[in-house]
């Protein structure tokens, strides 16, 4: 009796089993005929025609700067295309851009951009697929009117400020990139501008290289090329050299000697670290003037030609003076 028992539970077991992979089997079968379907479908809806709805973006190239639209241009086209699923899904994957050159459309002088409808649709058709049919553009034109406003190129003006760090100097002054700007606007405003300034600008605590941008103040009714430019100041520090040089005097005439009080001068210059050893007695002339009326002393001028030297001191100001005639 127990042994029947048992047999009974293994048939039943067996049983389970088989029900649970013949269920599993036919559920696989099932999805594998709903996937099989779907493809099949899919392939059908592909490959027949359809038709799609989409904005068309709009680039506008070689439009001239001197050239104002009264209104905008419009920047997208509506587009009603047909073709096959599967193309379509492609067009709208690809993501098209119209480009449009403009410079050719326009006259010299005040007038009216004119793009016609066969125009647009054979930018368009140009941008499709051959097989790809359009079957509705809006707009279907552009019109627009537009001026031609007057141009000039213009310095622009820094308006800043800044203090160095201790023991530093500017290298070089202040940089502008780019240095002029061109302006467009009515004839009787553009011509009365000789220079654009900036935003004014403060710096502090300069050393090394600072980079920094600044707004263009246009005038009401200008337009320019930019609206912004840099500036670069270059900072370095500065250490100090001496040379003993000796007072020559200029302007001195034929016949006459003129004996100075002292006759040598200590010169102390100011020069970046970078150029200190570029910088020698050669590159300084300490000199005074022959006197055109009776004077008891004379001013000592110092004169350089490098670049590099930004500031100097002479430790003599002013020299007495004898002058000897020849007879």
């Amino acid at each position: 009796m127990r042994n029947m028992r048992l047999d009974i539970k293994k048939i039943k077991h067996a049983t389970n089993k088989t029900w649970t992979w013949m269920l599993q089997r036919d559920a696989l079968i099932y999805f594998l005929f709903v996937g099989l379907a779907t493809l099949f479908w899919w392939g059908r809806a592909m490959s027949s025609q359809r038709e799609i709805d989409m904005r068309l973006p709009i680039t506008y190239i070689d439009l001239p700067a001197q050239v104002v639209f009264d209104n905008p241009l419009p920047t997208h086209l509506k587009i009603t295309l047909r073709d096959n699923g599967r193309i379509l899904r492609q067009i709208q994957h690809t993501k098209p851009i119209l480009v449009i050159s403009i410079d050719n459309k326009l006259e010299k002088t005040d007038g009216k951009l004119q793009l016609s409808t066969e125009l647009l649709r054979q930018k368009v058709q140009d941008i499709l697929p051959g097989s790809t049919t359009i079957q509705q553009i809006n707009p279907e034109d552009i019109t627009a009117d537009y001026h031609i406003e007057s141009t000039k190129t213009v310095p622009i003006h820094l308006r800043a400020d800044w203090r160095l760090e201790n023991q530093y100097q500017l290298s070089t002054p202040p940089v502008l990139s780019p240095s002029v700007v061109d302006i467009y606007g009515k004839e009787e405003v553009i011509s009365t501008i000789d220079s654009i300034a900036t935003d004014s600008i403060f710096v502090d605590q300069l050393h090394d290289i600072v980079t920094k941008d600044v707004a263009l103040l246009l005038p009401t009714g200008v337009r320019a090329s930019f609206s912004t430019t840099t500036v670069v100041w270059k900072a370095e520090q500065f250490t100090e050299k001496s040379f003993d040089l000796p007072i020559l005097v200029e302007g001195l005439p034929y016949g006459e000697t003129m004996h100075l009080f002292p006759k040598m001068t200590t010169v102390t210059i100011r020069v970046g670290i970078s150029h200190f050893a570029e910088v020698n007695a050669a590159d300084l002339r300490a000199v005074c003037h022959y006197p055109n009326y009776e004077q008891s002393t004379l001013p000592v001028e110092i004169k350089t030609t490098n670049p590099h030297i930004t500031q100097v001191r002479s430790s003599i100001r002013e020299v007495e003076y004898i002058i000897e005639r020849q007879l």
